[in-house]
C-alpha cells in the first residue's frame, strides 16, 4: 500500500464521484479507477458500492477512511518535521562555555540573535572548563565550544580566534592603589593575591608568573579559589588583589574597583570550537548568528576597553 493510493481513496470517497476525484487529483479516471480496484485487491475488501455513475463507502470503507486520513495526516507531520531539520528549525545545539566568556559580550549577544531568528532551535548550555569542553567536543557531548586560549591542534577541530582581552586588576575599594589611575608593577610587589588553582590550569598559572616576572614583580599568592564570582567576593573582603579579562568590570560587584594594566604582557584568547566533520543545520545557523552579531560584541567590549 503506498501513500498515493490511500490520497485517491480518500479523493473518491469525499467525492462520491470518480471523475470528480480525478479532475480534484489532476489525473485521468481510469488509472485513478485502477488504484481503486488495486487498494480494494492488496486488502481483500470492498471499499466502494458502485451505484450507476456513483460510488458510497461500505461499511468497511468507511471505517478505513478514517485510518486513511490518519496515516496521511501522520505522513505530513513526518514530512514536516524532517523540512525542519533540514533547515536547522526544529533540532538541538548543545554549547559549552567558560564562565567569563558571558561577560565578554559574545555568548550572550549569539544567543540572543539565535533565539530570535530560529525560535524552535532548542538550545542546551553546558558551563564547563575549556579542557573539560574539548573533552566534550571530542565525544560529541557538545556541538560548539568557547574556550580559552588555542588548544593543541586537532584534526577532528576546527578553531576560530573571535577575540583577544588585555588584563585588568581588581582590588578593593579602600585599597591604597585605588585612589591611582595609573599603578606600576612595583606597586603591586609582595601584595596578596587571589588566584584560581593551580591544579585546574598549571599552564596558565605558568604564563601568569612568567608575565610577572617580565613585568618586574612577583605576586603572593595566598588564597586560591575555582571561579570568578568567589575571586571577586575575597578582593572585596580586601584578602587580596586579583588579575581578571577586562570584560569582568561589568560585573562592577559592590567593594570592587578595576584598573588597567596594559603594561603586563598578557592576554586572554577566546576560541570558538566545533568538530570539523560534523556540523549540522543547527550548528550552522548558530556559527551564522556568531557572524552576524561579530559588531555587537566588539562594540561592547571597545566600551569598556
Amino acid at each position: 500500500m503506498e501513500l498515493q493510493q490511500l490520497r485517491y481513496f480518500v479523493a473518491v470517497a469525499e467525492t462520491e464521484h470518480v471523475a470528480r476525484a480525478a479532475e480534484r487529483l489532476h489525473i485521468s479516471q481510469s488509472p485513478l479507477s485502477r488504484q481503486i480496484r488495486q487498494l480494494e485487491d492488496q486488502l481483500g475488501l470492498q471499499l466502494f458500492e458502485r451505484i450507476k455513475q456513483r460510488v458510497r463507502l461500505t461499511p468497511a470503507g468507511h471505517d478505513f477512511l478514517d485510518q486513511a486520513r490518519d496515516l496521511l495526516n501522520q505522513a505530513e507531520r513526518v514530512e514536516e518535521r524532517a523540512r525542519q531539520v533540514g533547515r536547522g528549525e526544529a533540532c538541538s545545539v548543545s554549547i559549552g562555555y567558560c564562565e567569563g566568556i558571558v561577560h565578554n559580550g559574545w555568548l550572550p549577544a549569539a544567543l540572543r540573535h539565535f533565539r530570535a531568528t530560529h525560535p524552535r532551535v532548542k538550545l542546551k548550555l553546558a558551563a564547563m572548563r575549556s579542557g573539560e569542553q574539548i573533552d566534550a567536543l571530542e565525544r560529541s557531548l557538545i556541538d560548539i565550544a568557547f574556550v580559552y586560549n588555542l588548544p593543541k591542534p586537532s584534526e577532528s577541530l576546527t578553531s576560530r580566534l573571535l577575540t583577544s582581552e588585555s588584563f585588568v586588576i581588581a582590588l578593593p575599594d579602600d585599597h591604597p592603589l585605588a585612589a591611582k589611575t595609573e599603578i606600576a608593577p612595583n606597586d603591586l610587589d609582595g601584595m596578596p593575591w587571589v588566584a584560581l588553582p593551580k591544579s585546574i590550569n598549571p599552564a596558565a598559572r605558568e604564563r601568569f608568573l612568567a608575565a610577572c616576572a617580565a613585568s618586574g614583580f612577583t605576586p603572593d599568592i595566598q588564597f586560591e579559589v575555582p571561579n570568578i564570582s568567589t575571586t571577586l567576593g575575597l578582593v572585596s573582603a580586601r584578602l587580596g588583589v586579583a588579575i581578571m579579562q577586562a570584560s569582568m568590570q561589568r560585573m562592577s560587584p559592590p567593594g570592587v574597583v578595576f584598573r588597567r594594566i596594559d603594561w603586563l604582557p598578557l592576554v586572554v584568547e577566546i576560541h570558538l570550537l566545533w568538530r570539523t566533520r560534523a556540523q549540522t543545520a543547527g550548528v550552522h545557523h548558530f556559527m551564522k548568528a556568531i557572524e552576524e552579531t561579530e559588531g555587537i560584541a566588539a562594540q561592547a567590549l571597545a566600551a569598556i576597553a
